[in-house]
């Protein structure tokens, strides 16, 4: 990944592509078949972002690194996948959610604060940690962070594992998009977390291209 990022840099390309990058680059290109490898070569995931960017930097009135992190989250992580999990679990225990953070005017005033006050020596989310300092209790503001668990390595080890391998083969054998060889590497290894994606790739492929249901454990 580091290779990536120097890549990124040489080319004059921001480093940041989004919080949730399943493969890199070099990746991608192993992992294609030949076919595909030849015909998409000279392209990247950059084309799809790269005109987010130049929205980004055409109405910024600060384009700083930090901004664009989170503008693009905005854009992409954010509603593809943070809210798509909070409307999951919680209507799957009859729940509404609530993101007042997200209210769009909060959101503005949020973006118009400088860079340089959102962050302070090395503290993130400074200013609001010192905004709700005194009304909430200091060892939630000061304890390490902690997202969703989604306990992927259990799931691949047990029976999950079994099926991504019979899925993602069965995709392989009946399309020419992937590279078996290179795909089984990271399928038969339970600890590599990208099977997941592969998974995904094939489940959607499986009940919208082939269009059959997909099996469920």
């Amino acid at each position: 990944m580091y290779y990536e990022f120097l890549r990124r840099g040489s080319e004059n390309i921001p480093i940041f592509w989004g919080g949730a990058e399943a493969f890199n680059e070099a990746e991608k290109q192993q992992l294609m078949s030949q076919r595909l490898r030849s015909q998409f070569s000279s392209r990247t995931s950059w084309e799809v972002l790269k005109p987010i960017h130049e929205r980004f930097k055409n109405k910024a009135w600060e384009p700083s690194i930090l901004h664009w992190m989170t503008y693009l989250d905005l854009n992409f992580r954010l509603p593809e996948l943070l809210l798509m999990r909070v409307d999951k679990m919680s209507m799957g225990t009859s729940l509404e959610g609530r993101v007042p953070f997200l209210d769009h005017k909060f959101v503005e005033f949020a973006m118009s604060i400088p860079s340089s006050l959102k962050t302070k020596n090395g503290d993130l989310k400074y200013l609001l940690k010192k905004a709700v300092r005194g009304i909430i209790p200091d060892e939630l503001i000061d304890r390490k962070k902690q997202g969703f668990g989604v306990p992927v390595y259990e799931w691949l080890f047990d029976k999950l594992g079994h099926k991504i391998r019979e899925d993602v083969k069965e995709f392989c054998n009946e399309t020419n998009f992937l590279n078996f060889k290179e795909i089984e590497s990271v399928t038969n290894n339970w600890r590599d977390h990208r099977s997941w994606y592969l998974l995904n790739l094939a489940l959607w492929w499986k009940q919208f291209i082939k269009q059959e249901e997909p099996d469920v454990l």
